[in-house]
């Protein structure tokens, strides 16, 4: 019989033995951590494309029970009481937030949607609002504003539109200065946001509002005075000329990574029930882009399409079809996927 100490020392391991199984344990995790990586983004971006299936559902409700799609609110941080009466706040056609305070009871969300002053409705957070790949949900620290991650998409005249003021090329390659407005604040000229101009004083400057979903006409200001601006009417199903297949209504926006969470971003500030204004709408005519691009500058990181995935971003269609796009689509094909009557054809980008 063997001595009991030598049978001892045959099985134990060797230093070099027990490094090398490290080392095997170690490449193993580095092998499989960007696939359980990917799995995890992979879920993550099914949930926020249901979240946006929600969105446009809740849409295409309110439209059923209307007549009409949400409207796109009228201006920066507007009031509730100033867009309510007896408690009940106004339908589209006068609802001076946003869209997504206007499908809030086509979301389980009555309560909100009937909450008496902005002061509340803007400290309520709205989970489905929140991206998971981005953040959690989350509190602008400078004023407790609970954010959004979502937007509707402003449309720009195409080539088909043929009003010389508006001619695509010249959007095309205006530098997201005062022209913005081609695809956002409906104007050439830059306007007062804060007190929106009525569609007879700026004549010819009126470029109309090409998406689903429009900027509101019914304007209160602060002395409580109340003017229809004029502007384009909420649409309707039969205003989406090119079919709802056809018609990008919402998408995800674009938020700088380096400036997640800070107090002064005025892009990411008033959060989900702002109304027609950079915090809940997004241009068809600024190129998409992913967080990671920090580069962007000026008007563009305001108004920008965009996510915090990888390789593209999820869209909802007027008929409730939620579609994942590339960064790359050119600005052009986003445009005409946005308008809602250009009357142009396309390859599908998806």
């Amino acid at each position: 019989m063997e001595p009991r100490n030598k049978r001892r020392r045959g099985a134990a391991f060797t230093l070099v033995e027990l490094l090398v199984v490290i080392a095997i344990i170690g490449l193993l995790v580095a092998l499989l951590l960007p696939a359980v990586n990917a799995a995890r983004e992979a879920a993550r971006r099914t949930q926020c494309s249901n979240q946006l299936r929600q969105m446009g559902l809740a849409c295409l409700n309110l439209e059923s029970a209307l007549g009409i799609y949400p409207g796109g609110g009228i201006e920066p941080w507007p009031d509730i009481v100033r867009y309510a009466s007896g408690g009940n706040p106004f339908g589209p056609k006068k609802q001076g937030l946003s869209w997504a305070f206007q499908i809030l009871p086509y979301l389980e969300e009555g309560a909100v949607h009937g909450l008496d002053s902005t002061a509340k409705i803007v400290a309520t957070p709205i989970n489905l609002y929140f991206c998971p790949t981005r953040r959690s949900p989350a509190v602008n620290p400078g004023n407790n504003h609970w954010l959004m991650d979502y937007a509707a998409l402003s449309a720009a005249p195409t080539r088909t539109q043929t009003d010389p003021i508006t001619l695509f090329d010249t959007i095309l390659k205006d530098d997201f200065g005062g022209k913005r407005a081609y695809a956002f604040w409906g104007t050439i000229v830059y306007s007062n946001d804060f007190n929106p101009q009525p569609k007879e004083n700026l004549g010819t400057k009126y470029t109309g509002f090409h998406g689903v979903i429009v900027r509101s006409s019914y304007f209160v200001n602060r002395t409580g005075a109340v003017t229809d601006l004029n502007y384009d009417p909420i649409s309707t199903t039969a205003k989406v000329k090119d079919g709802g297949s056809k018609t990008a209504m919402l998408c995800e926006k674009f938020k700088r990574t380096d400036m997640l969470g800070l107090a002064g971003v005025a892009w990411d500030d008033r959060g989900w029930s702002d109304g027609w204004d950079i915090d809940t709408i997004a241009s068809s005519i600024s190129s998409p882009s992913p967080d990671s691009a920090t580069t962007l500058g000026g008007s563009r990181d305001a108004i920008t399409a965009g996510s915090a995935h990888a390789s593209g971003f999820n869209v909802v269609y007027a008929d409730n079809s939620v579609h994942f796009l590339n960064y790359d689509i050119s600005v052009e094909l986003f445009n005409q996927i946005a308008n809602r009557a250009d009357g142009e054809t396309y390859d599908p980008p998806f």
